[in-house]
């Protein structure tokens, strides 16, 4: 080829650190995967592309190492817990949420974010990584960057998500016939040892005869008779009473998890139109989701606006702007654990109906008829956020740059309540009339300007240095007030309210100021150093506490850069040992005026206004620091078809943030202060591999990560007593061959441990029973003899009695690991991927199945499970004879029983999604440039050994909203 008069050309090709791998972005900036020093894991586009998630963290659920992600309720709209590497927190670990930096705006979450809207997800784990963020950063940071327009043609987007959902998973509840069985006899067996019990045989009690057609009792069961036999040609039913075959009981079953459970449906709608020029660009979305619940009157509805932009003033300067506005009014049910423990679980045998078809209320209105429950209650909540971000570019010259930028982000929610009128049980109205109303407003200022200057020298050295100057200052406001006595139930608001019963406003402040530098460097892409610093100082600690220094370094050497790696490279062709040390700040958990004490005002002594001292000065409050020490290795083999990140971290908080318990001599229940140490220690591992060639039509992409995570308490106030122990339990321990303390917070323990009396069998018989002379001193009756059908206790110190001291470790309600699985199959313009997650070693007391079958409340359902209790001499079985009212008999149940701390080990199959593009031949005619379909099966299947309805949250289950099955239909167009 001949140029010009020239035949020979020489060219030289420049590194394009772009090559080296993706673009992650990171504090104030982006950075070249391959030349990355610190934890950052990405999130995989594709996992957006197919869900309209109400709130993007679940996607996170076993996609992010280290990142442990928590549906803890089914409620649509709500929030999934989120915690990056353990947390930091030593009183509530659940509590230690990270930063959010959305679109370089610091919040606190995420949930208005339309998922279609967004562009990259990061999310920043060890300190070397995070300390530029100083004060927010130390429980990790997720940093989100949404979409902007791109110079050339316009392009509009069109994305629709149809959905239904079920329930996943349901409690298995004994029938009404079932019920009666069981109810009749545990009455009979409980008068034998309380013989008033007897009394409800008769009366009108959910295992009583005493019932009646009329509304004044609750229950269906009563004795067939000429005046009800009607009945049974309305569906009603008969057997033969327990305790006398020679009479027939007659009575009507509701399931009443049928009756609060639905088929929800629900749809997201996003319309995209971006584009632009050399000289501009623009960004704009729209979005709407109606997200319907599982249970009936719950609701989510969400409408969002973003918009940005992107002017070019000249060669050197550029200006940009944001804005976001997000409108979610939901619908809750009152009370979860109300709505989804004590109702639906209320006794089959309950009135749903009276006979003039109104609705029944059940025994009490919050242990009866949930339908009942939820209809008396009117509930608004609204929630709006809304921010505008304006950023500047201004080069100076060549290789430096200043980039300033100002936002103001807005929180505000509105929320009001109102209860009707209602029985709490047949006979007893209730006209109170409670009302309440409250809003709250949050506004944030941010300003931040940061220098950056990047230079290569010689093409091998290359420096990217950074600083800057931040700004948070926070304000927050709030009204409430609360009446009632109202005269009718069609005006839901508080001006109807006859008496105002309370009235309370509050306005708080605090101002976070923070200088910050990194310095990235680099030789010839081989050796890598990075540096950061900041110093931050806060308004809500002491006096001489307020500023603090967060450094961080790490390293990086890319030996298959190296001359002596080329032999190696066709097996391994990536392999990059790191190591970085940093430090963090925290005050996240800390109220604005904690330094400075707090006062109540609004009351009144000796009938004038007083101001009460609420919360005690502590001058010396000061930073709650977190170091950690990260090791990693980025590892490619075979043409980086198969990459692998291992990290190991080591991080010590200090200084922790707690409240103290003060003694009640004080006045004070505690004081804010610095109190302890907490070590999290683990290891991150992460596997991305592309199994079949790149040059196949079939391809075949698999991810797999896992991350196991440790707490120990290095260091606690001194207290006088041994380990500075508080709480607790005192328990023989059999490794030492004494008592010991155990559990709680202690030096050298962990976070969360769980401990109850180990229930080692039942007794088959009397005589079984009466043969062991363990004596069982927690039995709550004068007489403590077991009988058959009862529960065989540890006696854990071999005394001769069971007692407080007996009581052994049954495991932690934390998990140890967490991690997933994602399988993503293309053939030409058809594709399917699966996503898994799973999470191990946490335990959940499942307080709802033992009340299920002990009957705690005395008027509740059963489990199921009941059919496989003792009820004969020489049954043998693990489920105990049933009580009416276990906690009043022989407390086989109630006392907290291991065979209810289960494990709360689950594989989740999360995501199914099978998607197609139609050939862009067949959709050109019509102006379409792309249209994709999709089918996605949303929390298919559980496979876990725990019999709640939710086990991803460990501790104790109080009854949880379940957790939806969805089914989604997509469609994705663009033009």
């Amino acid at each position: 080829m001949t140029i010009g008069n020239k035949n020979i050309i020489d060219v030289t090709m420049l590194t394009d650190e772009q090559q080296l791998g993706e673009v992650v972005v990171v504090g104030y900036g982006t950075q070249s995967r391959g030349l990355m020093t610190t934890s950052v894991s990405k999130l995989d586009g594709k996992i957006l592309d197919n869900i309209p998630y109400a709130n993007i963290g679940s996607a996170f659920q076993g996609t992010l190492p280290g990142v442990r992600v928590q549906s803890t309720s089914g409620q649509p709209g709500a929030l999934p817990r989120i915690i990056i590497r353990g947390g930091t927190s030593i009183n509530s670990p659940d509590g230690s949420t990270p930063l959010y930096i959305i679109d370089g705006i610091q919040r606190t979450e995420m949930n208005d974010v339309n998922a279609a809207d967004i562009e990259s997800v990061q999310v920043l784990k060890d300190a070397a990584a995070t300390s530029i963020y100083g004060s927010r950063g130390s429980n990790g940071v997720v940093i989100i960057t949404t979409k902007s327009g791109k110079a050339g043609k316009t392009v509009v987007s069109y994305n629709l998500n149809v959905s239904a959902a079920q329930t996943g998973r349901l409690y298995d509840l004994a029938t009404a016939r079932e019920f009666i069985y069981f109810q009749r006899r545990g009455l009979a067996e409980s008068a034998k040892n309380v013989p008033s019990v007897a009394a409800q045989l008769t009366q009108a009690m959910a295992g009583g005869i005493g019932n009646d057609l009329t509304n004044n009792t609750p229950y269906t069961p009563m004795y067939l008779s000429p005046e009800n036999e009607y009945k049974l040609q309305e569906g009603w039913e008969t057997m033969p009473d327990p305790l006398d075959p020679t009479k027939t009981i007659i009575f009507k079953g509701t399931d009443f998890q049928d009756k609060i459970f639905r088929t929800a449906l629900s749809m997201d709608h996003s319309l995209s139109i971006s584009g632009g020029t050399d000289k501009s660009t623009f960004s704009l979305g729209l979005g709407y989701l109606d997200n319907e619940g599982v249970a009936i009157q719950t609701d989510y509805k969400r409408y969002s606006f973003n918009a940005n932009g992107n002017i070019k003033i000249n060669d050197k300067i550029q200006i940009g702007g944001r804005a976001t506005y997000t409108y979610s009014p939901s619908q809750s049910v009152p009370s979860e654990g109300t709505v989804f423990k004590n109702d639906i679980a209320t006794s089959p045998v309950t009135k749903y109906t009276f006979e003039d078809g109104s609705l029944a209320p059940g025994r009490l209105v919050s242990q009866g008829n949930p339908v009942y429950y939820i209809s008396i209650y009117d509930r608004k909540n609204v929630r709006t956020t809304a921010s505008v971000s304006v950023d500047c570019e201004w080069e100076i010259i060549s290789s430096l740059k200043f980039s300033p930028q100002i936002s103001f982000f807005q929180t505000r929610q509105d929320i009001r309540s109102f209860t009707r009128a209602y029985l709490d049980g047949p006979t007893t109205p209730n006209n109170t009339r409670s009302a309440s109303a409250s809003a709250t407003n949050n506004m944030t200022l941010q300003m931040n300007g940061v220098l950056s200057y990047v230079k290569s020298l010689a093409n091998k050295h290359n420096l990217d240095a950074r600083a800057g100057y931040e700004y948070y200052g926070n304000m927050s406001e709030s009204l409430s007030a609360a009446g009632q006595g109202a005269a009718t139930d069609n005006i839901p608001t508080l001006n109807a309210s006859a008496s105002p019963s309370s009235v309370s406003g509050s306005e708080s402040k605090y101002v976070i100021i923070g200088y910050f530098a990194r310095i990235n460097y680099d030789f010839d892409h081989k050796y890598l150093l990075s540096l950061n610093a900041r110093f931050d100082g806060a308004s809500p600690l002491g006096d001489n506490k307020k500023w603090g220094f967060f450094p961080g370094i790490s390293v990086g050497w890319n030996l298959h850069q190296e001359p002596f790696w080329e032999s190696i490279i066709p097996i391994i062709s990536q392999l990059k040992p790191r190591a970085s040390y940093g430090v963090n700040g925290n005050i996240s958990n800390l109220g604005a005026y904690a330094a400075q004490g707090t006062y109540a005002v609004g009351s009144r002594y000796n009938s004038m206004a007083a101001i009460t001292n609420t919360v005690l000065a502590n001058q010396n409050l000061q930073w709650e620091q977190a170091k950690t020490l990260d090791f990693g290795i980025d590892l490619g083999l075979i043409d980086n078809r198969f990459n692998i990140v291992f990290d190991y971290y080591n991080r010590i908080t200090d200084n922790l943030l707690a409240t103290l318990a003060l003694p009640y001599s004080t006045g004070f229940s505690g004081i804010t202060t610095n109190m302890g140490s907490l070590q999290n220690r683990g290891f991150e591992l992460e596997l991305n591999t592309q199994i079949l060639p790149k040059a196949l039509p079939f391809q075949w992409n698999l991810s797999i990560n896992t991350a196991k995570v440790k707490n120990k308490i290095l260091k606690l106030p001194d207290n006088g007593v041994e380990n500075n122990r508080s709480g607790g339990y005192y328990i023989w321990d059999p490794k030492r061959n004494d008592y010991g303390w155990f559990g709680g917070l202690q030096e050298g323990g962990t976070i969360g441990d769980l401990f109850a009396y180990k229930q080692i069998g039942i007794y088959a018989t009397d005589e079984d029973a009466a043969a062991d002379p363990v004596i069982d001193t927690l039995v709550p009756l004068a007489n403590k003899t077991k009988t058959g059908g009862d529960v065989k206790w540890l006696d854990s110190d071999n005394n001769g009695k069971i007692e407080a001291t007996d009581r052994v470790y049954v495991g932690n309600q934390y998990p140890k690991w967490t991690g997933g699985f994602s399988n993503y199959f293309s053939y030409k313009n058809l594709s399917l991927s699966c996503r898994m997650d799973y999470t191990l070693g946490h335990t959940i007391y499942y307080e709802t199945g033992a009340r299920l079958l002990g009957n705690f409340s005395g008027q509740a359902g059963l489990s199921a499970e009941i059919n496989k209790s003792w009820q004969n001499p020489g049954d043998i079985t693990d489920i105990p004879k049933y009580y009416w009212a276990d906690q009043n008999q022989k407390s086989n149940l109630y006392r907290g029983n291991s065979r209810y701390y289960q494990k709360g080990d689950f594989l989740s199959i999360r995501e199914v999604t099978i998607s197609y593009t139609i050939p862009s031949q067949l959709v050109s005619k019509l102006k379409i440039s792309s249209l994709r379909v999709n089918l996605t099966g949303n929390n298919l299947h559980y496979f876990t050994k725990y019999q709640g309805l939710n086990p991803e949250d460990g501790g104790t289950d109080n009854g949880r909203y379940p957790l939806p099955r969805t089914l989604f239909m997509g469609l994705h167009l663009s033009f």
